[in-house]
């Protein structure tokens, strides 16, 4: 009985990992390009982390993954993210490959385990979404650069402060502060919804609730890094270029971005939000 139990499960572990190496050499030159923009933007540099996350999510899941229901509507899902493959490669859209990669891997849970850990697995494979090099990133960081200096200098004119703007520039007495790109908001942005997608994720709730909490990452975040500018502004005006360029900018991003999400858990708090510690354990 040890001995056939044993063979079953070599022939499972042999299974998936024939499945690991065929999707790898099949989606080889999707997973490079993928790679590349985590490597050479900082817009994705996150992408390293969030199959790590989702691996843990689904480590957690372990238990679920012992029983195998097929599921034929597998099939269906993985004809879908061929199909998506296909399209993104007759139509050069590398976005589409990697999506479909997504799709993919959802398609052989169904097929393999069925709808059950299939459900159970639904954030984790949902997560893997982080990790794709979405193009509209760089255009919604251009507008959210526009935005940034525009509140950060209402904000500072609030306060007092002799501001006029041009462009993404900021001028205050005889100094000028470039807001370039990398100052958008858009990495505490993505930084903080991928937080806040495993924080809801993780709360013991109504579903509405956490994803409410999740969709206010999106101004709670902005409006962080608003503030952020507009601090910069009051240290360079009350001390000098210096400090306020040199070792508040650096320590301001984490500082920021820390507060930020303290909000969030504040948020959390208020909507009777509670960790629900059962997610983070096989069960």
């Amino acid at each position: 009985m040890m001995t056939t139990g044993l063979r079953g499960r070599g022939r499972q572990v042999a299974a998936i990992a024939a499945v690991i190496v065929a999707v790898v050499l099949f989606y080889w030159p999707t997973l490079r390009w993928m790679v590349n923009s985590w490597l050479s933007s900082d817009y994705y540099s996150h992408g390293f982390l969030v199959p790590c996350i989702s691996a843990f999510f689904i480590w957690t899941k372990r238990e679920q993954l012992k029983n195998r229901v097929p599921a034929l509507a597998g099939y269906i899902v993985l004809i879908a993210a061929l199909a998506l493959y296909l399209c993104g490669l007759l139509l050069e859209i590398r976005v589409l490959g990697a999506l479909s990669l997504v799709v993919l891997i959802m398609g052989v849970v169904l097929t393999i385990w069925g709808i059950m850990a299939a459900k159970a697995l639904a954030f984790p494979l949902l997560f893997l979404l982080f990790m794709v090099p979405f193009g509209f990133i760089q255009d919604l960081a251009a507008n959210l650069q526009y935005t940034s200096v525009q509140w950060a200098s209402w904000v500072d004119k609030t306060l007092g402060l002799p501001i006029t703007t041009s462009g993404t520039e900021i001028h205050i007495k005889d100094m000028t502060f470039t807001v370039g790109i990398v100052c958008s908001g858009i990495n505490t942005l993505e930084a903080l919804l991928a937080l806040a997608a495993v924080y809801a994720y993780i709360l013991k709730g109504a579903m509405p609730k956490r994803l409410g909490l999740f969709v206010l990452a999106f101004p709670i975040a902005i409006g962080a890094n608003i503030l952020r500018i507009a601090s910069i502004i009051v240290v360079a005006f009350f001390t000098n270029v210096e400090i306020a360029a040199g070792w508040y900018h650096d320590l301001s991003s984490p500082l920021f971005f820390f507060f930020a999400f303290m909000i969030l858990i504040l948020i959390g708090r208020v909507m009777r939000l509670r960790i629900n510690y059962e997610v983070l354990c096989s069960k």
